[in-house]
């Protein structure tokens, strides 16, 4: 017969694995979104995120989760950043000196959508990128909001996430390796990879994204 004490330990022990288990393997953020309709963009292009937060690093790596979330979470073709911005770079003249928003002010959705060969842009605006410490407290905040036309220039969908959290202790590091796993087989730029490792703010930014295409429609 089990004595007591093996069985307080052997209980001990299954309820640290578990309580590894749920910190190691998060659940995933649920789409609560129906599957996309007929008339849906399925090809899409991300333009580059606009940047208020004055952040040179967030909105790049902000660029580089929406890409993988739309691509490999949600299933619809994206066309890759380099593409879209080499395609404008080369349709309006412009240097890498010019930032593409301002390339592309003046046209309408349907000459871009028919210069990019897709059916949908997603655009977005990071408007807080930031980790601020105070002695022992640290603030972090990631803010952003997305939105995608259609070729007519519609806005189909629309949503804005703010994750601003503080707490004792410095936080985390700049990459977790749950984060690492997600991003091991994406098709990120090396040189843009290299900002989500040096961010602290990378896997807010990841959650943020989650959170913020939760209700975007997934395309299976």
């Amino acid at each position: 017969m089990m004595s007591h004490a093996t069985y307080f330990e052997m209980e001990r022990r299954a309820s640290f694995t578990r309580e590894l288990c749920r910190f190691a393997f998060p659940a995933p953020i649920a789409s609560t979104a129906p599957k996309a309709p007929a008339d849906f963009p399925a090809r899409i292009a991300i333009f580059p995120i606009s940047n208020q937060a004055g952040d040179p690093d967030g909105a790049l790596i902000l660029r580089a989760f929406v890409v993988r979330k739309i691509n490999k979470d949600l299933g619809f073709l994206v066309q890759s950043p380099q593409e879209t911005d080499a395609i404008i770079r080369d349709r309006t003249l412009s240097g890498p000196e010019i930032p593409v928003q301002v390339a592309i002010a003046k046209m309408d959705a349907g000459t871009l959508t028919t210069w990019l060969g897709v059916d949908g842009i997603l655009h977005g605006e990071l408007q807080a990128y930031r980790k601020a410490k105070l002695s022992v407290y640290t603030r972090s905040q990631v803010k952003a909001r997305f939105w995608l036309t259609d070729k007519k220039g519609k806005k189909i969908w629309e949503a804005e996430k703010d994750s601003d959290s503080g707490g004792f202790g410095g936080g985390g590091g700049a990459v977790s390796a749950s984060l690492d796993s997600i991003l091991a087989d994406s098709a990120i730029p090396s040189d843009t990879m290299s900002r989500i490792h040096s961010s602290d703010l990378s896997s807010v930014a990841l959650d943020v994204v989650d959170e913020a295409f939760s209700t975007f429609p997934r395309q299976y």
